[in-house]
């Protein structure tokens, strides 16, 4: 089914902020000529429009116009809501990457791993922790489990590499969503061990369950990140009142 007039519009204009062509706290073309531009109904021009508002890209000014409120060089590219490999990290803010595999092996699911990770009791896991490198300094640790019949290939090689660089380019892998709870919490003997803290005594931890395009649970992971570089950002909207 061929996608209506005004997805069209937002995918164009969206993809122009992304890139700085509309920049941030500028104002986008007025309706009018954004109905002129795209040669569409202004109905379809105001859809487009609604649904970047709803996205976080732009905001309205009564009497003003259409302002970008997003700022591609802050804020994480669209595509996985937010989900951004190391790599991706890496580009985005312009730093090196290194990881390092400090534990790569095969386990099975007890009771207890079951209840942290979410995998069903049995279940055959690659589990691997990597020191996380920005500029060679050792701003956090990731310690995964995949499910290793749904995750096959995995290597420390591989692992040092990108791990979703393997699912989504050898497996064909695709990763939808993922569900992560971030709290911030005291640094262990792990931490102390392998990180740069800089005199930190707590950092930020993430946990996560990714599941792939048919809902399969795929992989846990609790990342533990240092406050000098940790950076969640995230767009909400309050509801009018």
């Amino acid at each position: 089914m061929p996608k209506a007039v005004f997805q069209e519009i937002y995918q164009d204009l969206k993809c122009r902020i992304e890139r700085g062509d509309y920049p941030y706290q500028e104002f986008l073309p007025s309706e009018s000529e954004l109905t002129a531009y795209y040669s569409c109904s202004r109905s379809s021009v105001r859809r487009a429009l609604a649904a970047l508002a709803d996205d976080g890209y732009i905001q309205s000014q009564q009497g003003k116009g259409v302002r970008v409120i997003r700022n591609p060089l802050l804020e994480a590219p669209r595509g996985y809501d937010g989900l951004e490999t190391f790599a991706e990290i890496a580009r985005r803010r312009g730093f090196t990457p290194r990881n390092e595999v400090i534990c790569f092996e095969q386990t099975m699911a007890d009771e207890d791993l079951a209840h942290l990770t979410g995998f069903p009791e049995g279940s055959m896991l690659t589990h691997i922790m990597r020191v996380r490198f920005a500029d060679e300094r050792a701003v956090g640790t990731d310690e995964s489990y995949y499910l290793t019949a749904r995750v096959p290939g995995l290597t420390p090689e591989v692992v040092e590499r990108s791990v979703y660089e393997h699912l989504e380019g050898t497996l064909g892998m695709k990763i939808v969503t993922s569900k992560r709870t971030i709290t911030v919490e005291a640094v262990n003997d792990t931490d102390l061990e392998h990180l740069d803290l800089d005199g930190f005594n707590a950092l930020a931890v993430m946990r996560g369950n990714a599941f792939d395009n048919e809902g399969i649970m795929v992989e846990y992971t609790e990342t533990r990140q240092v406050p000098g570089f940790f950076s969640l950002y995230e767009t909400t909207l309050r509801p009018a009142h």
